[in-house]
């Protein structure tokens, strides 16, 4: 289970120039002209949040003509062309999402999130995990990883939510044992309470982002709190975030998995 929480906390440890123009004022919903593609539909506020497929959570930036949507640890490229949005990078690419029926209340179809989302700072944010223009991970951020770490804690202190969870993943990696301890099953739980991570989490959910629940769950999980990693978890659940559930799925498959394997050791 160490592990498992490991590989999800790292999901937001995504692997600046100051000045341009950059915007979140897109809003409405578009539909994919691709009946079978995998993503049929993308819904915007006009505030910086998109929601993909009507379930996936997602924040967006606009620059010039070039339209970046970032769901988790990806990014999602289209050309704004003629009220048109055309793919132009993997996930989405040769897609072209067109607007949906105008007479569509969007706020009754979509739930989004409130926290804020500032596009200069997801731009920002955007350039120090992407190679500019494209949706390739910038690896060199591995050579210099303490300077990496200052950028997203400075842009969490402005509350970019995302930034958050991706310096939050830094210190559990940190406090877990660094990558070495993925790959040591024997290892010891050395984790400790650090009062910062906890904050962290907490400050994303005060601002309205959800994904600080299953965070803080992970760490009292890591603390061998378990109680209290559960009451947060089904917190989560409560207030829509599917991370949460997937967690608490996860923990339910492991905990019967080792019922069933006691069970087979009793009866031998």
């Amino acid at each position: 289970m160490r592990k498992f929480l490991i590989f999800f906390v790292l999901n937001y440890f995504a692997v600046s120039a100051l000045g341009q123009a950059v915007s979140n004022s897109l809003s409405g919903s578009y539909v994919n002209g691709d009946p079978k593609a995998m993503y049929s539909s993308i819904a915007f506020d006009g505030k910086g949040h998109a929601v993909i497929n009507d379930s996936f959570q997602a924040e967006y930036f606009q620059k010039d003509d070039v339209l970046y949507i970032l769901p988790d640890k990806s990014v999602f490229i289209f050309k704004v062309e003629k009220n048109q949005l055309k793919g132009h990078s993997s996930w989405v690419e040769e897609n072209t999402f067109k607007p949906s029926d105008p007479t569509v209340v969007l706020e009754e179809s979509v739930s989004f999130p409130s926290y804020p989302v500032n596009p200069q700072l997801l731009y920002e944010f955007y350039q120090l995990n992407f190679i500019e223009g494209t949706d390739q991970i910038r690896l060199d951020v591995i050579e210099n990883e303490q300077e990496y770490q200052k950028q997203m804690e400075s842009l969490c202190k402005h509350n970019l939510t995302v930034a958050c969870g991706a310096y939050f993943s830094m210190l559990y990696l940190e406090h877990s044992g660094g990558f070495s301890s993925l790959f040591n099953s024997k290892k010891e739980n050395t984790f400790q309470e650090n009062p910062e991570m906890e904050n962290i989490a907490k400050k994303m959910i005060s601002l309205g982002d959800y994904r600080g629940y299953p965070l803080l769950g992970s760490y009292y999980y890591a603390l061998e709190n378990h109680e209290k990693a559960l009451d947060i978890y089904n917190e989560g659940i409560e207030k829509g975030d599917m991370k949460s559930m997937i967690i608490l799925m996860e923990l339910e498959l492991m905990n019967t998995t080792d019922d069933l394997f006691i069970d087979e050791k009793v009866t031998e």
